[in-house]
């Protein structure tokens, strides 16, 4: 009976009831977007980091023709490449012995023999919109495919995977011998780094978060109280009000918590866009995670009916009213300086009235 009272006091309280219900309801939303965004960005950052380092590859040095000894071996040169400031991943690759199984490389069906090249979809793109002597004459061969998103950090990365003859990738400088590739994630310093910082972002929202829920849920709170008092002298307890509160808070915490995820959703392509890397992250792992959806629904209401409650733990609701348990101030120094004045006042009166001099009874508080 409680639970429908306050749902509806919340839902058909009037325009006050309404208003309030919107202000709070849009006030959540907007402190849950955020969040969902930071959580959503920490998420596609720490997926991007987990990914294998197939450029983290070593090898051994090669020496003379001994480089088939090991079956399956591979010449393997990586070096960084740019075009117009954007840094490109070159890999050149020589298969030693083509009926052996040679190395996999994450995103690629088969390393390229010599005269094939994969590259990724930002540099494929790229290579179309720019002359071919400026980008493409520095790929030998023909395009054999696309590098798939396991080899990739993000939609803006460009990689190419040449393959060369022994020969040719013998007389360059940093070619290494190579049977495996690595599938460790990379030790970067700066991995700690950002995620240290997306800790911080998060608890540092979440507080303001709690003080927008908290001022939320107290706007119109003399009204409100009002008609606490008046629900009270219709014969309510003090925790069936309690229960009225929470209810009419937890309601907008709610509404606005779900509000915030729709809205998240609506702008997910906007905040996948975030290059907070330097390169943007892949749409789909700028997402929370199912179990970070469900601490926000039952989350944010939670915190809402905590603020609530904590914003009468200083009222006491009674069928006469509102009374604040206000203590009384300590007496200021004009309280001393009135009575020393009405004191004076009263003997100079009294000595007059000896004298019978009549004395005024606005002489005696001057």
């Amino acid at each position: 009976m409680t639970f429908w009272l306050g749902l509806r006091l919340s839902l058909r309280g009037g325009r006050e009831a309404a208003v309030r219900l919107a202000l709070v309801t849009a006030a959540v939303a907007m402190g849950v977007t955020v969040l969902l965004s930071t959580v959503a960005l920490f998420n596609a950052f720490q997926a991007t980091a987990s990914r294998p380092c197939w450029e983290c590859t070593t090898g051994s040095a090669p020496g003379g023709w001994a480089l088939g000894a090991t079956p399956g071996a591979v010449l393997w040169n990586h070096r960084q490449d740019s075009y117009a400031g954007r840094p490109i991943k070159r890999l050149d690759v020589a298969v030693l012995d083509a009926e052996a199984p040679a190395p996999a490389l994450p995103g690629v069906p088969a390393l390229p023999g010599a005269g094939r090249y994969y590259v990724s979809p930002a540099l494929a793109a790229l290579m179309e919109a720019v002359p071919r002597e400026q980008l493409a004459d520095r790929f030998p061969g023909t395009r054999t495919g696309l590098i798939g998103r396991a080899a990739l950090s993000g939609p803006d990365d460009l990689v190419v995977v040449v393959g060369r003859t022994s020969g040719e990738l013998a007389a360059m400088a940093g070619t290494v011998a190579v049977d495996a590739v690595a599938t460790t994630p990379p030790a970067d310093d700066t991995t700690a780094l950002y995620e240290h910082g997306f800790g911080i972002a998060a608890v540092g929202l979440i507080f303001p978060l709690l003080v927008l829920i908290g001022t939320a849920t107290r706007l119109a709170t003399a009204r409100r109280e009002a008609r606490f008092a008046a629900i009270r002298l219709a014969g309510a307890t003090a925790r069936q009000i309690n229960a009225i509160a929470s209810i009419d808070a937890a309601l907008g915490a709610l509404l606005g918590a779900l509000a915030g995820i729709a809205v998240f959703q609506a702008l997910r392509p906007a905040v996948a866009g975030v290059a907070i890397t330097g390169s943007r992250f892949f749409p789909d792992v700028v997402a929370p995670t199912a179990l970070q959806h469900a601490a926000v629904v039952a989350g944010v209401p939670l915190a809402a009916t905590g603020a609530a409650l904590w914003s009468l733990r200083r009222v006491r609701i009674t069928p006469l009213g509102v009374a604040g348990k206000v203590r009384a101030s300590a007496p200021g120094w004009w309280r001393i300086v009135s009575w020393r004045d009405w004191d004076c006042s009263r003997v100079r009166c009294s000595r007059t009235a000896r004298n019978r001099t009549r004395c005024s009874s606005t002489s005696a508080w001057r």
